[in-house]
């Protein structure tokens, strides 16, 4: 339902030109399980290297958090080039995600306009970058 991005926009604009939303291991992971992971763990699963293109764009270390019953799941990543997430931060980003699932639970449920306000927001988060 709401799409936030602060990804590099070189990374944002590769990913998208490139169809890897499809090809893109940490989101097959999001949406079949829950929990934590780190992307060193996928990379056995990246049959298409969006991982190893993504370290190629500085974002080498990630981590793909996923909240929620399967019907209305959040899911949040995290990159960057150096260090790996340390637990306290991996603790964090979790907490974060399952933030962000609970103060838009039932989102879908909202009146067309009111669902109209929050994605007009998510678009001026992401041009903001």
């Amino acid at each position: 339902m709401l799409l936030y991005q602060t990804y590099p926009e070189e990374w944002i604009d590769h990913y998208e030109a490139n169809g890897l939303l499809l090809k893109d291991p940490t989101i097959r992971w999001g949406l079949t399980h829950t929990g934590l992971c780190d992307w060193a763990d996928l990379k056995s699963k990246d049959r298409h290297g969006v991982l190893e293109e993504a370290a190629g764009h500085g974002l080498r270390h990630g981590i793909a958090v996923s909240v929620g019953g399967p019907k209305e799941r959040t899911l949040g990543f995290f990159a960057r080039e150096e260090p790996p997430f340390t637990p306290e931060e991996k603790a964090l980003a979790q907490a974060l995600v399952q933030e962000l699932h609970d103060a838009t639970e039932g989102l879908a449920a909202l009146p067309e306009e009111e669902l109209d306000a929050y994605r007009a927001l998510s678009v001026g988060l992401n041009a903001r970058g």
